[in-house]
């Protein structure tokens, strides 16, 4: 067989010999990236309003990161952890465990290349742990609706977001879930306007108590949240009450508290995890998306004291594994990125923009379809309704999240869309979220693209919002 030298192929023969996540969809090819912008192939530059998928969070053409993926590939780009470590992987786990909240202190990592697959270890080693405390009838999660943890079958089995999981019901493990402590849509039933306070936050994480006992007790194994609800939710902020009882409850009756910090952590909120804007302990912390800020593929499990030592004193092994786990070139790119957003002191950058960058998100409640601006630091949903008064979202086949992404991108904006949020079919969302390093004039930038799209966005959803409108005041 004769291997086809890759220059000789046509454009069209490289581009359908690619599996796209969207066959009905034209993409633009990458030429290069630099900062906080994009430039395409064609000449197109765009301003990354959303840090890829809420990754690269220190921007792209960081010298330091680089150099330091370059220095390990030619040092040793790779070492399996069935037969070493590299210093790279412990010096990162030392990162990671100094900034972790206390019980973390005398914690483990174990390193993955992804969120998904981070999510599939901490779950995995969730019930690993009760397997080595001597209570293998622990076998369930419970989870929160909505919420996403990834794309694997473990993942997905505990993502309560029915768009994404319906393909693949048959194979997926019934979910448990629970409703999350959504303060625009409030499940508490109370009359309007009186759901934000700490009485429904208390009443959502008592529902986690409720259906603890009736999956019965000794049967769940643990619970997993995102701190900040990410990607199923756009940056839905829970009350201040919410967590603190979450962690009660597990502790409780003995519950494994996880907290999903794929997208929340490494100061995309202003701390360093996003659960540390309630002191709360987490059994398990899970981190990926910025922990290499987009360098390199990697994520991490964060073990707590508690966690690694029942593995210690009992069998000593964690039956579990992947080939690129430590990887020591992913690692060197996430101590560098660690460091950078350290030297650089970036998470309090973000703690200290929060007020400008939320007040510019504010002024866009101008716009007739905006419903909720919500999140933390410089992690930003904006919920697109067609009803302000009644909370109406749009008919899914409108998809607005898409159409208005669509717009921003059309202006050279980059934003992460969202949808299916509130019953499966309906609910848009978009999140606003630039690297950490973006400067006050590309800021001034973003929000007049951003403008713009919302700008166009109300034009082409003119006739929906005007006939709610009608129907509203029965005209």
């Amino acid at each position: 067989m004769q291997v086809s030298d890759a220059g000789s192929l046509s454009e069209q023969h490289l581009m359908n010999s690619f599996f796209p996540r969207n066959f009905k969809k034209n993409y633009p090819v990458i030429k290069s990236a630099d900062g906080i912008w994009i430039t395409d192939e064609d000449g197109n530059q765009y301003l990354d309003g959303c840090s890829g998928a809420i990754v690269t969070n220190l921007g792209y053409g960081v010298k330091e990161i680089t150099d330091a993926i370059a220095r390990q590939s030619e040092t040793a780009p790779f070492a399996h952890t069935s037969q070493f470590l590299s210093r790279p992987a412990l010096d990162l786990s030392g990162r990671l465990t100094s900034i972790a909240p206390p019980s973390f202190n005398l914690g483990r990592v174990y390193f993955a290349s992804g969120g998904s697959e981070a999510v599939e270890t901490a779950i995995k080693m969730a019930r690993a742990y009760f397997v080595e405390t001597d209570e293998p009838t622990r076998n369930i999660v419970m989870s929160c609706w909505p919420g996403y943890h990834g794309a694997t079958l473990g993942a997905l089995s505990a993502t309560g977001h029915p768009v994404r999981r319906k393909p693949y019901m048959p194979i997926l493990r019934p979910p448990a879930l629970v409703h999350t402590d959504y303060r625009y849509r409030c499940q508490c039933g109370h009359r309007p306007g009186a759901c934000y306070n700490d009485r429904c936050s208390l009443e959502r994480a008592d529902e986690l108590e409720e259906a603890i006992q009736l999956q019965g007790p000794s049967n769940v194994m643990a619970f997993i949240g995102e701190p900040i609800v990410g990607a199923a939710l756009g940056a839905a902020v829970p009350g201040a009450t919410y967590w603190k009882r979450v962690r009660d409850i597990c502790t409780r009756y003995g519950i494994l508290f996880i907290a999903d910090e794929v997208m929340t952590g490494l100061g995309r909120t202003g701390k360093p995890f996003a659960i540390q804007h309630w002191q709360v302990d987490p059994d398990i912390l899970v981190v990926g998306k910025g922990l290499a800020a987009g360098y390199q593929p990697l994520s991490a499990v964060i073990a707590s004291a508690k966690i690694a030592g029942a593995f210690e004193r009992h069998s000593g092994v964690f039956e579990h594994g992947f080939t690129y786990s430590g990887h020591p070139v992913s690692c060197a790119a996430g101590l560098a990125a660690f460091d950078y957003m350290i030297e650089n002191d970036l998470i309090r950058k973000v703690e200290q923009s929060e007020e400008k960058f939320f007040k510019r998100l504010e002024a866009l409640r101008k716009f007739p379809a905006v419903g909720d601006v919500r999140g933390k630091g410089f992690m930003a949903g904006i919920e697109l309704v067609r009803d302000i008064k009644t909370k109406e979202p749009f008919s899914p086949s409108l998809r607005a999240s898409q159409m208005l992404a669509n717009l921003a991108f059309e202006e050279g904006l980059l934003v992460y869309p969202g949808s299916g949020f509130i019953n499966g079919s309906v609910g848009d969302h978009i999140m606003i979220a630039p690297p950490f390093v973006i400067t006050d004039e590309e800021l001034d930038e973003l929000f007049a693209r951003l403008e713009q799209a919302f700008n166009h966005f109300t034009e082409s959803v003119k006739s929906e919002l005007e006939a709610s409108a009608s129907s509203r005041y029965g005209e």
